[in-house]
């Protein structure tokens, strides 16, 4: 019995010991007028910090991204099925790649070209624009769409 009683009792002591009690609060032996003059000229002190929202980089207008892998052979497919005369086939290979690169001006430009040989007249002319909002300072694009918005209107 009593080689189970003396572990225990051991661990009591040892816990016990581990137990911190509560520490009294000390007064100060600084009168309470002087303690306050002194908080206060820490808190003059003290500065705090500017916060500065973040910001994003600004990049020039002119500079595009090139597209991706995938957005190019969708592009080179669209090409193909074009030529072949499958614009319907052409037209979603370019959807596709729209979903990826949503921004690519000359994407919706592309999309344009093959709507207008479909005769789809209006929504040429609101790719065309639309590329035309992505365009940035891409000159000789902007001016192939606004050929194609006029083209588009004419019919």
């Amino acid at each position: 019995m009593l080689k189970k009683v003396l572990p225990i009792s051991a661990y009591i002591v040892v816990l016990a010991g581990c137990a911190s009690a509560p520490t009294p609060q000390t007064t100060s032996s600084i009168p309470a007028a002087s303690r306050a003059d002194t908080g206060a000229s820490h808190a003059r002190a003290y500065q705090a910090p500017e916060v500065i929202a973040y910001r994003e980089p600004i990049r020039p207008s002119h500079a595009v991204a090139a597209p991706g892998k995938a957005v190019q052979a969708l592009m080179q497919r669209s090409r193909q099925q074009e030529q072949a005369g499958q614009l319907v086939a052409a037209a979603s290979s370019l959807e596709r790649a729209l979903r990826i690169e949503p921004k690519n001006a000359l994407l919706w430009n592309r999309l344009a070209h093959v709507r207008l040989k479909q005769k789809q007249y209006p929504l040429a002319a609101s790719l065309a624009a639309k590329s035309n909002a992505f365009a940035a300072q891409d000159q000789q694009l902007r001016s192939d769409n606004n050929s194609l918005i006029a083209q588009a209107r004419q019919q």
